[in-house]
């Protein structure tokens, strides 16, 4: 048994799970799709449960360098905002560029599970809020560049922002556009985050 083991496992139920839901994703179609006995599975996963536990710890450290990134002034010679922009930009080219729109993987198995998993709810918790610091600084930067107005709360902000980014993502797979995005992405960026005046040099 290795590591690279492991990961091949996480790696092929990570792609059935995003396309079948982790309920309707089952043990022999994991196995099948990574090539290993049963044995592999539960040398790794003593349950279904500890697997989806740890798919979700793989898909945070999988998304982790971008937002990271994202918060980082010193890595891109961008704008706070625009930054942020290019950072959904991003992301929607991502999800959008697959035949089938699956929408964000995270996302879909928080629909799905965090409801009736306290575990899975605990681990998705954290997440999210993994997802929304980053954005939160970003927007403080702003605000105090003075791009963006101060009489916001950044981290508020930044839950919204990540909601209804999150909510969009749910249409994206529903009229399989990436129209739901290109909303989000304008009224964000041409009225909720509409600098009032220029920022200071």
């Amino acid at each position: 048994m290795t590591a690279d083991t492991e990961k091949l496992i996480l790696e092929k139920g990570a792609k059935l799970v995003r396309k079948n839901g982790f309920n309707n994703t089952s043990l022999r179609m994991i196995l099948d799709a990574a090539g290993v006995p049963k044995g592999s599975f539960y040398y790794y996963f003593e349950t279904k449960e500890v697997f989806g536990l740890k798919l979700i710890e793989y898909l945070h450290n999988s998304i982790i360098p971008v937002f990271a990134d994202l918060a980082n002034a010193d890595s891109s010679d961008l704008e706070p905002l625009d930054r942020l922009k290019a950072f959904f930009g991003y992301f929607r080219t991502t999800f959008t560029s697959e035949e089938i729109m699956s929408g964000c993987p995270i996302g879909n198995i928080s629909q799905e599970m965090a409801a009736l998993n306290p575990r899975f709810r605990a681990r998705l918790t954290k997440v999210f809020d993994d997802i929304t610091s980053p954005i939160a600084q970003c927007l403080q930067q702003a605000m105090d560049q003075g791009s963006l107005s101060q009489n916001m709360d950044a981290a508020e902000l930044a839950d919204f922002i990540v909601n209804s980014w999150q909510g969009a993502l749910i249409a994206l797979k529903v009229r399989n556009t990436a129209d739901p995005l290109i909303t989000f992405e304008k009224y964000v960026f041409e009225q909720l985050l509409k600098p009032e005046f220029p920022a200071k040099k």
